[in-house]
């Protein structure tokens, strides 16, 4: 082979190791994306129940998001803060202004448990399982607190004279009508809504209205706003859901690149039945 021929092979070869280069970066490439695209996998569903007699079960993210309680202002739940971000969080927390309106729970209790009170303990069990008076969250509620607790007040007279039997009647007319009560996140959400008033800590937060939604086929509304977080955009989401007289409430705040996490798990979500329902 002449010089002239070396030349030109060696050109071909180079352009053929150049093209094969650029294959295996393509190929590369277009691997990274496939992955970037492929959702993070949630952890298996877990059920939790925050005292007031409603379970709910849901999936968490994956352990790079750090699991602590969750304890804010009336709340109670689980929190997951991603490790090595800048405060990215996602928590799931029961409301309990609402649930502890609720008490049928309470009512099913002495009934289950009637045989073995004494009078001390019954009496001690009737006050909890009172209704309050004041600031009814529904009409139906607003109708059914004076009946119900005059059926308690009947209970504890027979109870005192030892008829169990009337006693026990009583309490399952209280823990009828009591059953009738239903609340509506629209009813309720007011006292506890994130808005821009309430949360003048963030800088430059921006708040859109809220807008109705559904989590695991119950009503809820979702309001999402934008804030600036150590320089960087961020985004968040509250959601609150009433099911069986309880509210639930969802938050994200992060960025928006993992606000499709928070979404699915919101899919993930549903609500086993409670101890009474509604």
């Amino acid at each position: 082979m002449d010089h002239c021929a070396l030349r030109a092979y060696a050109r071909i070869m180079r352009m053929h190791a150049g093209l094969a280069a650029m294959a295996v970066i393509a190929t590369t490439l277009t691997a990274c994306h496939e992955a970037a695209l492929q959702p993070v996998e949630l952890l298996p569903p877990e059920v939790c129940n925050w005292t007031t007699g409603q379970p709910i079960s849901f999936s968490p993210p994956p352990d790079s998001w750090k699991r602590s309680r969750y304890q804010n202002g009336g709340a109670e739940g689980v929190d997951f803060v991603l490790a090595g971000s800048n405060g990215e969080q996602i928590y799931i927390a029961e409301r309990f202004f609402l649930g502890r309106r609720d008490r049928c729970k309470n009512m099913k209790e002495i009934l289950d448990n009637l045989e073995n009170l004494d009078r001390k303990d019954f009496a001690t069990a009737i006050q909890k399982a009172r209704l309050y008076t004041s600031q009814p969250y529904s009409s139906e509620e607003e109708r059914s607190i004076a009946f119900v607790n005059e059926f308690l007040s009947s209970a504890s007279q027979a109870f005192r004279s030892g008829d169990k039997f009337l006693a026990r009647a009583d309490l399952l007319r209280a823990l009828k009508r009591a059953s009738t009560i239903h609340f509506t996140v629209e009813e309720t959400v007011d006292k506890v809504l994130f808005t821009r008033e309430r949360n003048g800590v963030y800088p430059a937060l921006k708040v859109d209205e809220p807008v109705q939604i559904e989590v695991a086929g119950v009503r809820a509304l979702a309001v999402s706003f934008t804030f600036n977080g150590h320089s960087l955009p961020m985004v968040g989401r509250r959601i609150y859901a009433v099911e069986n007289n309880r509210m639930f409430e969802f938050g994200f705040q992060g960025l928006e690149e993992n606000l499709p996490l928070f979404e699915r798990i919101i899919e993930s979500t549903t609500f086993p039945p409670g101890v009474c329902e509604h």
